[in-house]
């Protein structure tokens, strides 16, 4: 079977690997039918985080069950199924009694799909990806969902409902600042806010492609470089990967208010910390709780609350995906059609090729 493998900066290929198995009675073998780029991913591909080559890429996809081991019997073959970034084993008390599978005390901290942090465990840019135990990693999605437009399920939509709705329903009607700059998380995010009812969203960015995606988003989009303040909001995100853009948005948090970086710092940044003291910022940063806000997420999407097509920057087909990746557009989908049939999965120790 076929991964595709970033090499180094803008360099990606199909290489050979071996198929995967069934290890573990949870395991499932899925086969990405909708797969796009996480903002990290993009990263990578353009040579500016420190990440090399040679690792199997991509952690964001909607496939199709091909088989599953014995645990895993409440999906079935063909069905079609989100598949969450991290890797966690949906019982230890991190994952279970705290939801925070992000962290699970099982596997080691940073183990997810398409990374070379914390053990290879493939990426989802592939033709048969292993999900360790399936029943707390895959969510199906409803009937006749478009799985273009659901691929970013695994990582960037939740995290864009993570940084504003949980915070706008501990305070209503709240303005919300975004400071964007590296991609689709921070325009997902545009997208909750307004969904869930914030009062102002304001949208800095110089990009003019994400620019105009917000302003179709319903943000009020402003092209300009980060500032060193932008006014005072309740509610500040930085998903920028710019240490300009995560200070403007902490000076431009009221006091007690919340800010949230989500934007990868690759270094140390010095951070105002004095004016964070006397403010009492409540700040946080990191990868996002990824699983349990999925569900939550799929909620907005479905009703259409949340259109995240027009995130979307192309759709390609899968085999077209070396190339595409390498242009490094902000948020393409490789898609290719279904082959399994919706009947009951096989239940073997030992994948199958697809047929």
């Amino acid at each position: 079977m076929r991964e595709l493998v970033f090499l180094g900066p803008r360099k990606l290929e199909w290489r050979e690997a071996p198929e995967p198995r069934i290890e573990h009675p949870e395991d499932a073998i899925v086969r990405p039918i909708a797969a796009t780029t996480c903002d990290l991913d993009t990263a990578i591909i353009r040579g500016t985080t420190p990440f090399e080559g040679p690792f199997a890429i991509g952690h964001e996809c909607v496939a199709e069950v091909a088989h599953v081991g014995p645990g895993a019997t409440q999906f079935y073959r063909g069905q079609h199924v989100i598949v969450s970034w991290h890797i966690s084993c949906g019982h230890c008390h991190r994952c279970a009694r705290r939801q925070l599978p992000n962290t699970c005390s099982h596997f080691p901290r940073g183990a997810a799909f398409g990374s070379p942090v914390q053990g290879l465990w493939g990426g989802l840019f592939s033709d048969l990806v292993r999900v360790p135990h399936a029943p707390a990693s895959l969510v199906p999605l409803p009937p006749g969902a478009d799985p273009t437009h659901w691929a970013s399920l695994s990582d960037n939509i939740p995290f864009g409902y993570e940084l504003t709705v949980p915070h706008l329903l501990r305070n209503p009607g709240a303005d919300m600042l975004i400071m964007g700059g590296c991609g689709s998380v921070a325009l997902y995010a545009a997208a909750f806010a307004r969904a869930a009812g914030a009062g102002a969203v304001d949208y800095i960015d110089t990009d003019r492609t994400r620019l105009d995606i917000a302003t179709k988003l319903g943000a009020n989009a402003i092209e300009m470089p980060p500032p060193r303040r932008h006014g005072s909001y309740p509610i500040t995100v930085d998903a920028s990967m710019s240490a300009d853009s995560l200070r403007c948005a902490i000076r431009s948090t009221e006091p007690e208010g919340q800010c949230s970086s989500v934007g990868c710092h690759f270094g140390e940044v010095a951070m105002p910390m004095m004016e964070m003291y006397v403010r009492g910022i409540n700040f946080y940063t990191g990868r996002g709780q990824g699983r349990p806000n999925i569900e939550k997420a799929m909620a907005f999407v479905e009703a259409r609350r949340v259109k995240t097509e027009l995130v979307t920057t192309e759709v390609m087909p899968f085999d077209a995906a070396p190339e595409v990746l390498a242009r490094g557009s902000m948020k393409p989908v490789l898609v290719r059609p279904p082959v399994c049939g919706p009947k009951p999965c096989d239940i073997t120790q030992h994948s199958g090729r697809i047929g």
